[in-house]
């Protein structure tokens, strides 16, 4: 039996595919190992939706290389969104034996069989393939999991290159998702995280009344403590699903919504909605008063100057997010804002960054400060040498803060109601010694 390891780069929508590959590889006898050294083929599943996560997908590349260097016999394919947006002149980076595009891991399986066979495979086409059929999954992220409800996106925001790489929204049905959380719940899986480029346009290009609030109607009847919710855009969001997320205890407080800007005029150059997004937020706490907001935005897009950037400031010291990402804008090829150039400096948008980084720091500090002797539901993901690992349903995994927990051992995947006794700028800290906790 051949044995065949697998690297998955980029987001959460990614590791759903690279967990499906696997999945359909073990269930054809391939035994699945971790090690690149043991393997007859390694998988690279990429991400290059910019510049930075083509640097670190072409890195990676030429790490295994050096492994095919040491082992001619090891086979090595790259899959995902750089052979989607490169095609062919992937084969330039190093010795690749097959290369598969975005959207139907199954041609991954049979990209395998070809090259152990020697032949050299391509599967890539102009647009993404397109199979949204339930598939097995090797879940690798227990005690939560990763839904995908939908694929591709039909926004097309001036600077992204997602809707080329990923296609056009298709949404699954809701029975197919129900059936696929069925098997998660089988498997003890304590929170479901629902994702797709735009979680908020799920079953709108079905045209038949799905939509992401009947899905969660449906989800909530199963056995799940914790629903959350990632990847929402702001001009989709509206009053029936705040009620939801208000009403619905299994519902986690929680909104993950890229604003990317705050002045009309870069809004109206990134092709993102413009609209009050002062009281957008103003009426997601009132209809959520305990909610955790987290939002993204983007520093020197072109034409950010000085003023773009203090209205982006002022906007961040006024509404206090509880948790932000800043990225510095990446000209990509293919998008519509490439024409505009790059006019930013370097300098200047790294120095942005820093600033409302710095700005987020503290009211993070501040926020978390407030948790401090409170209770709250808290799942352990892990445990370290000396402590426990987790988070509480104000914070999502990866991206978000954690609990750090010292003290008696507790069980992976369990929800504890535990009390919070310190912080720091953006993690909390539980100390089971404390008579607090016993």
């Amino acid at each position: 039996m051949k044995k065949v390891s697998l690297l998955s780069l980029g987001c959460p929508k990614n590791l759903v595919d690279s967990e499906i590959i696997l999945a359909l590889l073990g269930e054809s006898n391939y035994i699945i190992t971790d090690s690149i050294e043991d393997s007859d083929v390694v998988i690279l599943n990429t991400c290059a939706f910019i510049k930075d996560a083509v640097d670190e997908s072409l890195d990676y590349i030429r790490m295994i290389n050096s492994y095919k260097r040491k082992n001619k016999n090891l086979k090595f394919i790259v899959a995902g969104c750089l052979v989607q947006r490169f095609g062919k002149d992937i084969l330039q980076y190093g010795d690749i034996d097959g290369i598969v595009g975005t959207g139907d891991p199954e041609r991954v399986k049979d990209v395998v069989e070809k090259v152990l066979k020697g032949e050299k495979k391509i599967e890539v086409g102009e647009k993404p393939f397109t199979n949204l059929k339930n598939f097995p999954r090797l879940i690798l992220t227990y005690p939560y999991a990763y839904l995908k409800i939908s694929e591709g996106c039909n926004n097309f925001c001036n600077y992204c290159l997602i809707p080329y790489l990923r296609g056009n929204l298709r949404s699954r049905k809701i029975k197919d998702i129900v059936e696929e959380a069925k098997g998660m719940e089988k498997l003890g899986i304590k929170e479901i995280i629902l994702i797709a480029q735009d979680t908020l346009s799920y079953g709108k290009d079905l045209k038949d009344g799905t939509n992401l609030v009947n899905l969660l109607k449906e989800l909530l009847k199963m056995d799940f403590p914790w629903i959350r919710i990632m990847y929402s855009h702001p001009a989709h969001l509206d009053e029936e699903l705040l009620d939801i997320i208000g009403k619905e205890e299994k519902i986690c407080n929680y909104l993950d919504i890229p604003l990317q800007h705050i002045h009309p005029d870069i809004l109206k150059k990134m092709g993102r909605p413009v609209c009050d997004y002062y009281g957008l937020i103003e009426k997601i706490r009132e209809k959520i008063p305990d909610v955790s907001i987290r939002t993204t935005f983007i520093v020197g897009f072109p034409g950010e100057d000085e003023s773009h950037f203090n209205c982006l400031l002022d906007f961040v010291k006024s509404v206090k997010f509880d948790k932000i990402g800043v990225f510095k804008y990446s000209r990509e090829k293919g998008t519509v804002s490439y024409n505009l150039g790059d006019p930013v400096a370097e300098e200047v948008k790294e120095e942005r960054k820093n600033l409302l980084m710095e700005i987020q720091r503290q009211i993070s500090k501040n926020k978390l400060k407030e948790k401090v002797g409170k209770r709250l539901e808290v799942i352990v993901e892990r445990e370290e040498k000396n402590f426990m690992v987790g988070r509480t349903r104000y914070d999502a995994p990866e991206v978000d803060g954690q609990v750090y927990i010292r003290g008696k051992k507790l069980k992976v995947g369990e929800i504890y109601n535990l009390q919070i006794t310190g912080s720091s700028d953006y993690d909390l800290f539980v100390d089971l010694f404390d008579t607090v906790n016993n």
